[in-house]
């Protein structure tokens, strides 16, 4: 199983973190993936340099988006929004963080309902997407988390991994 995490300007480090150790534990290959090769700083400080590029990279089979500060207006780029035309329908699953169903709505992949992190009920309520008190929500292939130890749950839960993993990351 190949999973990529989808590196933004301002994402969540904790979230892009807990899902590289989740990945690990299931075995699976793990990368970074983002629009340019430069290094982007997390919300908390933190620089990550991407392993791969939109252009460069292999395929994936699971798509995590961090949440992080610039959701909407990454959604609305076109770069983004042809990357994900690109590679949607090879994706097994997608997982939105904290507040990735922003990028996801306004990347025209989500609608209806959605689970995000209680501080992104603001956001969400300028939007049509309803928010769900469920820690995810899934709409087909896609799962949208409150995120942090949500995203991770849900992640582990999707792949029927569960007890070990959840023991070793504290779950």
């Amino acid at each position: 199983m190949r999973l990529g995490i989808l590196l933004t300007p301002g994402f969540l480090e904790a979230e892009a973190a807990l899902v590289m150790e989740a990945a690990r534990l299931l075995g699976w290959e793990r990368f970074t993936i983002a629009r340019g090769r430069t290094a982007l700083e997390g919300s908390a400080g933190a620089v990550w340099t991407p392993k791969y590029t939109f252009a460069a990279r292999p395929g994936l089979d699971v798509l995590v988006i961090p949440g992080g500060s610039q959701m909407r207006k990454l959604g609305r780029d076109d770069a983004y929004q042809d990357w994900l035309e690109e590679v949607w329908e090879s994706l097994r699953a997608v997982f939105a963080g904290a507040n990735g169903a922003l990028f996801l709505l306004e990347a025209g992949r989500l609608s209806g309902s959605a689970a995000a992190h209680p501080v992104a009920a603001e956001a969400l309520a300028g939007t049509p997407l309803k928010r769900v008190e469920e820690g995810w929500h899934w709409q087909g292939k896609l799962c949208t988390t409150q995120g942090y130890l949500e995203l991770v749950q849900a992640l582990l839960d999707w792949a029927g991994f569960a007890q070990e993993a959840r023991a070793h990351l504290g779950l």
